[in-house]
C-alpha cells in the first residue's frame, strides 16, 4: 500500500500510528497524521509556519479526548478521514506528475479532508493553495512544472460546431 510513499511520508503514517496509541485513540486520525508530520519533517513544518511548530503541536493535543495509552505493538487502523487524506494526498501527487507521495503530498491531503487537523492549519493560516504553492516552489522540473500549472486552468474542450460558433469553448 505504501510503495510510492517517499521515507519520510511513511515515517510520518508510521509516527502518527505511534501518537495514536499514545493518546489512546482506537483509530488513527487525521490529526495524528498532522502529529507525525511535525515529529518527521521538522523542516517542511518550519517552511510552512516559521516559528509556530510548538504552537501548533499544543493545539493539537489539547483538543484530544483523554483516555488511556495502547500498546504500540497493536496496529491501529486508519480511519477513514485518515484513508481519505491519504487517497488526497495520491491524487496531488499524479496532478503534479510527482512519481512519489512525499509529506508535502500528505500536507495537501489534509488539507482537502474536513477534519480536525484542516481546521487547525486554517486557523494557522495554512491553506490548500499555500501547500501547493511551496510544493511548486521546490519543483525544478519543467515537466512536472508544466503539469502542476496545467491542473490549475480550466480546460478548453474541441468539438464538432455549426459554422457560426468558435471551436473551443470554457468548461464550467
Amino acid at each position: 500500500m505504501f510503495e510510492r510513499y517517499t521515507e519520510k511520508a511513511r515515517r510520518v503514517i508510521f509516527f502518527a500510528k505511534y501518537e495514536a496509541s499514545t493518546l489512546g485513540s482506537p483509530y488513527v486520525e487525521p490529526e495524528h497524521l498532522l502529529l507525525g508530520m511535525i515529529r518527521e519533517d521538522k523542516d517542511f513544518v518550519a517552511q510552512l509556519l516559521p516559528g509556530k511548530r510548538e504552537a501548533l503541536d499544543q493545539r493539537i493535543r489539547e483538543g484530544a479526548e483523554a483516555r488511556e495509552r495502547i500498546a504500540t505493538s497493536v496496529d491501529l487502523p486508519l480511519s477513514r478521514a485518515a484513508r481519505h487524506c491519504l487517497a488526497y494526498a495520491a491524487e496531488e501527487a499524479e496532478r503534479m506528475a510527482h512519481k512519489n507521495i512525499g509529506v508535502p503530498h500528505l500536507l495537501m491531503g489534509l488539507l482537502r479532508e474536513e477534519s480536525r487537523a484542516k481546521s487547525i492549519l486554517e486557523d494557522f493560516g495554512v491553506n490548500l493553495d499555500a501547500a501547493r504553492n511551496a510544493v511548486l516552489r521546490g519543483t525544478t522540473d519543467p515537466v512536472q512544472l508544466f503539469y502542476a500549472l496545467q491542473s490549475r486552468f480550466t480546460p478548453l474542450t474541441l468539438r464538432l460546431r455549426p459554422e457560426n460558433e468558435p471551436a473551443f469553448t470554457f468548461l464550467p
